[in-house]
């Protein structure tokens, strides 16, 4: 009898930390998947906040030289930023004829100024409105990396 009373002693012993072990195991799964969607959350907050410096641009017509080499020093300090990170972290900004205005001289963003921001001036010698550009630009295309989901390149194109 004494074995017996051991032996079920013993069983809900083991009983027990067999329960233990188990609400163990069910609170670090339970709190590794809470903790993983907060991370997703997280990245997928930085990613968009990331992407939404570029894709503001995206539905509008009357974007003007100065807004694009804004761009394009956006791109460029991007691309210092994350160069270590490889390819899937490069911005490019696009506007005919330059591929990668981005990496372009502070003398080519003089010359486009020069060229784009002759501001047209309409109305009466006494009464001048000049809120608005000669040349306004669109944004043609945004297209992104498969792999990170972040802006590849971004592509402006004059109004015509």
């Amino acid at each position: 009898m004494e074995n017996a009373s051991k032996a079920l002693i013993m069983a809900g012993g083991i009983l027990i930390g067999v329960l233990i072990l188990t609400l163990g195991l069910y609170l670090f799964i339970s709190f590794g998947q809470q903790s993983k969607e907060m991370h997703d959350r997280i990245t997928d907050n930085q990613l968009t906040q990331y992407n939404a410096q570029y894709t503001v641009y995206s539905t509008r017509t009357n974007i003007t030289i100065y807004e694009i080499i804004s761009v394009a020093n956006l791109a460029h300090e991007n691309n210092e930023t994350y160069s270590e990170y490889g390819e899937g972290y490069k911005v490019t900004v696009r506007l005919a004829p330059y591929f990668n205005l981005q990496n372009e001289d502070k003398s080519v963003y003089e010359e486009l100024i020069k060229e784009y921001s002759q501001i047209e001036i309409t109305g009466s010698s006494t009464q001048q409105d000049t809120n608005y550009f000669k040349t306004t630009f669109r944004c043609k295309n945004i297209d992104y990396y498969e792999n990170t989901g972040r802006v590849k390149s971004i592509t402006f194109e004059e109004n015509r």
